[in-house]
């Protein structure tokens, strides 16, 4: 790059000159738009064949068995194993007799001081040991009262079987931000509660799946201490989200199980990618599709006792992935000698309809008992939800103010592993991040632009997706090395002319400006997934941030290589030398977590949330979740430890004015 202007001449901020740039350089070539989705499928379907080779190695029972156990080893891996559970009886608060059953509120102490609320479904007439069924609830706000597993209960109970339906953790009585102080539960939605609590959950290196599983064996217990159930005749279902539960519950505890019909939720990996659909919280196990854990090795779980899908033709969930894995479950059933599952497919959307509560009525009749009973008699009357809560107000914590929430296990759990942390949080970073290797640069837009040069390139990183930024200088340095920053904001590219200031005070101390774009940034922003928004909600980015942390990584993480491959990629560019990084808002998480990795100055803002507040506020900001969200970062190292150990290495250049201070140079990670 040759100058064309004199020195001496008299330069000002100009936010329209970097406008135009930012137009320039925010076009990269087309294959930049989707390669990091296309990278994350190209990784699950390399780590979906380790789960294949398993399942391929079962020829018998005894090899069913020893897949079964690591398929389960793998699973609590990735959950963070069960939380300690409780051994305090249940208690039951109320009975009532409803037309041909009884209607028995239950409270469950699934963990100590912390409640879970029940209703059971007794059959009127005979006492003795009778079949039983545990019903899962999906995601409602309404949770065992919904008349959608009223019908499904009372279908059940008529047809001669004891039914046990469980509250799942924010649902039904047992929201848990309930403020009595005005009387109001502020988190809006089922879902929105488990999504709130189980990013805590995985900061902290668990999932919010393990306190489902805790209260569904939790009830499990109930129902076989039970004198009027048969213990060694229990079934279980669940729709949706309940669905998932049964599936979890299949491999968690498959061999108390006589049988089992999940609902509108099987599918298989494959299809979920294809097709762009969320899995909810819980449904998202860290490193699950990286060790090769599909939708089949969980069915397997109860193998080779009965199995029965059943599935609606207009889900969500991709039929044609339900196919396929009833393929793959039928051939592990018949290689150790059982029934091969059945299904059943209703031609609706995503529901626990009659035809499939029929179904799956007649499912349990078959395997579980001994009668056969007229179910075209069955007349369902749904109940009101009160007639259903086992606390007065529908609320538990309403009625136990004292009781032990989730938040407080979080924050207990926090304080159990904080104190455990190694001094040196390196090694287990490097390991969580991986290699950042950065391929040669490719020029894509260059020019000079008013008194800027700027040469707009982008680069692969680890020879997968891309990343891209725009190198700034002031044209009169010509083409020397220059001392090199590079700059990290949210929208990079996208927000040029926003910092134009900054870029004009760097540039003017003699420094080379480096703006770029980490992966699913500023140019670099993915197609939309499915029909989802970008951000809001259940969008675009939380996908991409669900499929990275089943496949053992994350959005966080990757951006984190990203910065180290940017570092790598900018230290041979000919024409730059002594990089460091500067980074604002939630970017500083990604800068500071490079610096520390690779010894490289940094100069930040502090903006981010230390992640240990994240946990213990009961209301920590959502807004960029994805982009911030590290598992099990918090069994190692907090935001304030690595800034403590940044200073301490001489590599945290602290809050950064508009215009910055740089160090002059640096050598050996260390300024001079």
């Amino acid at each position: 790059m040759k100058s064309m202007l004199e020195n001496g001449g008299t330069l000002r901020p100009n936010a329209r000159t970097l406008w135009e740039i930012q137009e320039k350089a925010l076009h990269p070539p087309a294959e930049t738009a989707g390669n990091l989705y296309a990278e994350i499928c190209a990784r699950a379907w390399e780590a979906l064949e380790r789960g294949a080779e398993r399942r391929a190695a079962v020829r018998d029972g005894e090899t069913l068995k020893a897949y079964q156990r690591e398929t389960r080893r793998l699973f609590f891996q990735c959950i963070g194993g069960l939380p300690p559970a409780c051994t305090a009886p249940a208690r039951v608060a109320e009975k009532q007799t409803h037309g041909f059953f009884t209607l028995e509120k239950v409270l469950l102490e699934p963990r100590a001081g912390s409640f879970a609320t029940a209703a059971v479904y007794a059959p009127l007439g005979e006492k003795g040991p009778r079949p039983a069924v545990l019903l899962l609830i999906g995601h409602t706000d309404a949770g065992k009262a919904d008349p959608e597993y009223q019908y499904v209960a009372q279908l059940l109970a008529f047809a001669g079987f004891v039914v046990l339906a469980l509250d799942p953790f924010g649902e039904g009585e047992r929201f848990e931000h309930y403020e009595s102080g005005i009387d109001l539960q502020p988190i809006q939605g089922c879902s929105g509660e488990h999504d709130l609590m189980d990013w805590k959950c995985k900061l902290l290196g668990v999932s919010l799946a393990r306190y489902f599983i805790g209260d569904a064996l939790a009830a499990l217990d109930y129902l076989c201490a039970r004198p009027d159930v048969d213990e060694k005749r229990i079934g279980l279902t669940g729709h949706s989200g309940g669905g998932t539960q049964v599936c979890m519950m299949m491999l968690a505890a498959g061999e108390r199980f006589a049988c089992a019909a999940p609902c509108t939720y099987v599918t298989d990996t494959r299809a979920m990618l294809e097709g762009g659909v969320d899995p909810d919280n819980e449904m998202i196990w860290p490193g699950s599709i990286e060790k090769g854990i599909d939708y089949v090795d969980l069915l397997a779980g109860i193998a080779p006792k009965p199995l029965m899908i059943l599935a609606a033709e207009n889900d969500f969930f991709p039929l044609e992935g339900t196919k396929r894995t009833l393929r793959e479950a039928r051939a592990l059933w018949q290689a150790a000698g059982g029934i091969p599952p059945e299904m059943t497919a209703a031609p609706h959307a995503h529901a626990y309809s009659p035809a499939l509560a029929m179904a799956a009525a007649r499912f349990f009749l078959r395997h579980l008992s001994r009668e056969n009973p007229d179910l075209a008699s069955f007349a369902f009357a749904a109940l009101p939800p009160e007639a259903l809560r086992c606390t007065p107000d529908g609320m538990l914590l309403k009625a136990f103010p004292r009781m032990r929430t989730l938040q407080d296990e979080l924050n207990g759990l926090l304080a159990e592993i904080a104190p455990k942390r190694e001094n040196s949080p390196e090694a287990w970073l490097g390991e969580a991040v991986g290699t950042a290797d950065s391929g040669p640069p490719r020029v894509y837009g260059e020019g000079i632009c008013g008194h800027y040069a700027w040469r707009a390139v982008l680069w692969r990183v680890n020879g997968k997706h891309w990343n891209n930024g725009v190198f700034l200088r002031d044209m009169r340095q010509g083409d020397k090395k220059l001392p090199t920053v590079i700059a990290l904001w949210p929208e990079g590219l996208a927000r040029l002319a926003e910092h134009s200031a900054w870029i004009y005070g760097a540039c003017q101390k003699g420094w080379q400006v480096l703006v770029m774009d980490a992966a699913a940034e500023g140019s670099l922003l993915p197609g939309p997934l499915g029909s989802s928004s970008l951000y809001i909600g259940w969008g675009t980015m939380y996908k991409l941030s669900a499929y990275l942390i089943q496949l053992g990584d994350s959005l966080c993480a990757l951006r984190v290589r990203d910065v180290l491959a940017a570092w790598e990629m900018a230290r041979r560019w000919p024409e730059a030398e002594n990089v460091c990084l500067y980074a604002r808002g939630e970017m500083s998480r990604y800068a500071e977590l490079a610096s520390l990795l690779r010894g490289i100055p940094c100069h930040t803002d502090g903006a981010c949330q230390p992640y240990e507040e994240i946990v213990s506020e009961k209301y920590h900001d959502q807004t960029h979740t994805p982009a911030w969200i590290f598992p099990g970062i918090l069994r190692h190292t907090d935001t304030r430890a690595v800034r403590e150990r940044l200073s301490l290495r001489g590599l945290n250049m602290g809050d950064m004015a508009e215009t910055p201070a740089f160090p002059r140079a640096y050598e050996g990670g260390k300024t001079v």
